[in-house]
């Protein structure tokens, strides 16, 4: 009983591993994609607002 879970342990840990490894790497070709910047343009204000702030 006790090999078996030490053996359950051993297979949870590769897999983590591996999955570390795979987030890593998807993670990293992402970034690399997204190299462009955005812009952030300022809202316009409504008219009506306009009128209400220079009174």
């Amino acid at each position: 009983m006790l090999k078996g879970l030490i053996l359950c342990f051993i297979v949870l840990f590769v897999q983590l591993a591996v999955l570390n490894v795979v987030d890593a790497r998807l993670y990293n070709s992402q970034d690399a994609r997204q190299v462009s910047t955005t812009m952030v343009t300022p809202h316009r204000e409504k008219e009506g607002e306009d009128d209400m702030k220079q009174s």
